[in-house]
Order: structure tokens, then sequence, then C-alpha cells
């Protein structure tokens, strides 16, 4: 099957159309701080609003010993704009808006 320019710069405008609908109910990342106090930017893109997260950090031992529940975790930042995914071993403080 074959289509024409025409044909497909409305299926583009349409797919556009529909992404912006069904992130119209996306909740938007938020800006955070680190334990040093330091405003956190995407390393990749710039932008400063993130989706956080946790992660666990498995050691050998235990997981062997199916204890990784005791393993610690880290708290990861996903950018809101193209989703690179920040590692801290500490803290991290979310900002209001206000500030």
């Amino acid at each position: 099957m074959f289509f024409n320019k025409e044909h497909l710069e409305r299926m583009r405008k349409e797919g556009e159309d529909f992404a912006k609908k069904l992130q119209g109910g996306k909740e938007q990342g938020k800006r955070y701080v680190s334990a040093a106090e330091l405003s956190i930017r995407c390393l990749h893109c710039g932008h400063d609003r993130f989706f956080e997260g946790k992660a666990l950090l498995n050691t050998r031992g235990l997981s062997f010993l199916d204890l990784d529940w005791l393993n610690d975790d880290a708290i990861t930042l996903q950018c809101d704009t193209c989703g690179f995914i920040h590692w801290f071993g500490r803290k991290v403080k979310v900002l209001s808006d206000d500030e």
C-alpha cells in the first residue's frame, strides 16, 4: 500500500493531536534540589522537571542468600522531557512552584 504526501501529512497531524490529548491528563514533573542544596537539571537536555522513583542497590551476597530486601536503595529522577534517569544516594527535596 502506498500513501501520497497529503495522506501522510494528515496521518502525522492526527497522531500529534492524539498524543496531545493523551498528555492532557499527564502529571507534570516536579523541580528538585539535591542534598547539597543545588538545583537539579537534566544532564542530557538541561530540563528541570523530573518524576521521582526508587531503585534497589543489589549486592551479590544478599542476592545469593535471597535477602535483596535488606539492600540499600537509591532515589531516581527521570527527566520529564527526555526520560534520562539520574541516580542519587542521598535524599532530594522537592521545590515548590514559588521557589
